[in-house]
C-alpha cells in the first residue's frame, strides 16, 4: 500500500522534472529572440502583392545616396491595353518632401507609357513625388531590415483615356544598399 508520503514526493518530483524542463525551452526561447533569430523581419519574405490585373514580375529598393529609387517590373493581366500615367510609393522609408509622409514617383507624367496586354514594363521611381518632380526622393534608414511600400498606379484603358483609374498595391522588401 502506498502511503500518502510517498504520493506527495512522486507528485513533487514530477513537478519539479516538467518545471526544469519549461524553464530549460523558455530560456532557448529568450535566447533565440535576443539574438534575432525570431524577429519578424526574418520570418516575413519580401513580397510584391498586386491585384489580379497587375503582375509583379520584380522588384528592387536601392538606397545609393542621391540616385535613391524604387524599381518595379509589372505585367498588364487585365484583358486590356492600358496607358500608364504614374507610378507612385510612398513609405516611412521615404523622406517626407513636398507632400505629407513623403513619397517617390515615375517621371512619366508628361509621357504616359503604353503597356499592352499581358506584356511587362519596369517603371523606375526616383523623384520626388510631386506633379514638377524636380527633386530626388530619399530614402531614409528606419531601422528594420524591410520596408513596406505603398505602390499606386494611375492609368487609363487605351480605349477610354479620358478616365483614369488607380490601382494599389504593395511591396514589402529588403533595401538594397547601393
Amino acid at each position: 500500500m502506498v502511503h500518502a508520503k510517498e504520493r506527495g514526493q512522486a507528485a513533487m518530483e514530477f513537478l519539479m522534472t516538467y518545471g526544469w524542463a519549461i524553464l530549460v525551452v523558455l530560456v532557448v526561447i529568450g535566447a533565440l529572440a535576443y539574438f534575432g533569430v525570431l524577429s519578424p523581419d526574418t520570418l516575413l519574405p519580401e513580397k510584391c502583392t498586386f491585384p489580379v490585373q497587375i503582375g509583379c514580375k520584380d522588384y528592387k529598393v536601392t538606397n545609393a545616396g542621391a540616385a535613391d529609387s524604387i524599381i518595379v517590373s509589372l505585367q498588364n493581366g487585365a484583358g486590356r491595353d492600358m496607358i500608364v500615367r504614374k507610378v507612385n510609393a510612398t513609405s516611412e522609408a521615404v523622406a517626407a518632401g513636398t507632400l505629407a509622409g513623403g513619397g517617390c514617383s515615375t517621371a512619366i507624367s508628361a509621357a504616359p507609357v503604353t503597356v499592352r496586354n499581358g506584356d511587362a514594363q519596369t517603371f523606375t521611381m526616383n523623384k520626388d513625388n510631386t506633379e514638377v518632380a524636380t527633386t530626388s526622393c530619399v530614402l531614409i534608414d528606419t531601422g528594420r531590415s524591410k520596408n513596406r511600400y505603398r505602390v499606386q498606379i494611375l492609368y487609363s484603358w487605351i480605349d477610354s483615356q479620358a478616365v483614369t483609374h488607380t490601382i494599389d498595391g504593395e511591396l514589402l522588401v529588403k533595401t538594397e544598399q547601393g
